[in-house]
C-alpha cells in the first residue's frame, strides 16, 4: 500500500495538517447525512403531531367510555402516553376506564410478555394481543373484558370503546381482528388512518378507532 509518509513521525505530521484544513462545512457525507436526518424525522417522527391529529384524539377519549391504549410489546414504556393516563385521572373523566394492550406479543419471547403484564398489571388492566384475523391471540380475552365494562355501564344504552396509540402499534388491526374481517384500514406506513372512525362490534358496544400520536417528550432523535 502507498504510504503519506516514509515513517511514524512523517505520518503523524501529515494526520495534523489534514485535521488542521479540515472543514465541516465543506464535508459532503456530513451534509448529506444531516439532511437525510432531517429528512427521516419530518417523515417519521412529524406523523401524528398536527394539531388536526391532537383534536382528533381528544374527540375519541371524550367520546369513550373505555380507553384502549395499544402498546408495542416490544418497547411498552417508549410507546406510552402519560398525558393521555393523566387526563384520565382528571375528576371530569374518573368515570372512563384506561386498559393497556400490549400488541404484536408474536414478535418478542413469551417470557418478555408475562414480565410486562405483570409490571403493568400493577397500573392498569393488561392484556397481551396478537392482531390476526386467522390466527388472533388475546381476542377472548379482550371481548370478555368489554363484556364486563358493558355490565359495569348497565345504565348507558351503549358502550364506547377508544383505541389510541402510536402510528403503527396496531390499532386498525386490532379491530379488524375484533371484527373478523377488514373494517378498518391498515398499512405498514405511519398516517394511513386520517380521521377517527366508529366500528360496531355486538349490540351495544361501539369501536372508535384513533389516528396514530406521537407525544412529544422533548427528547431529541
Amino acid at each position: 500500500p502507498k504510504l503519506a509518509g516514509n515513517d511514524l513521525g512523517e505520518l503523524i505530521a501529515k494526520a495534523g495538517e489534514a485535521e488542521d484544513g479540515y472543514d465541516e462545512n465543506l464535508d459532503s457525507n456530513l451534509k448529506d447525512a444531516v439532511e437525510y436526518s432531517e429528512a427521516a424525522r419530518e417523515n417519521i417522527m412529524n406523523k401524528g403531531q398536527s394539531k388536526r391529529i391532537w383534536a382528533e384524539l381528544h374527540k375519541v377519549v371524550d367520546s369513550s367510555d373505555v380507553v384502549v391504549q395499544v402498546l408495542d410489546v416490544r418497547d411498552p414504556m417508549g410507546t406510552r402516553c402519560q398525558y393521555v393516563e393523566q387526563l384520565l385521572k382528571r375528576p371530569t373523566a374518573r368515570h372512563k376506564h384506561l386498559v393497556l394492550l400490549l400488541n404484536k406479543c408474536d414478535l418478542v419471547p413469551t417470557w418478555v410478555t408475562a414480565r410486562w403484564i405483570k409490571l403493568l398489571s400493577a397500573q392498569y388492566p393488561t392484556l397481551a394481543f396478537h392482531a390476526s384475523i386467522t390466527n388472533p391471540f388475546g381476542k377472548g380475552a379482550l371481548i370478555q373484558l368489554l363484556r364486563q365494562f358493558k355490565v359495569l355501564h348497565g345504565d348507558k344504552k351503549h358502550l364506547s370503546v377508544g383505541f389510541f396509540g402510536y402510528p403503527n402499534v396496531g390499532k386498525s388491526s386490532i379491530i379488524n381482528t375484533l371484527r373478523k374481517k377488514r373494517v378498518c384500514k391498515a398499512a405498514p406506513t405511519p398516517g394511513e388512518t386520517k380521521v377517527w372512525q366508529y366500528v360496531t362490534l355486538f349490540r351495544g358496544i361501539y369501536l372508535i378507532d384513533c389516528p396514530g400520536t406521537v407525544y412529544g417528550t422533548g427528547d431529541s432523535d
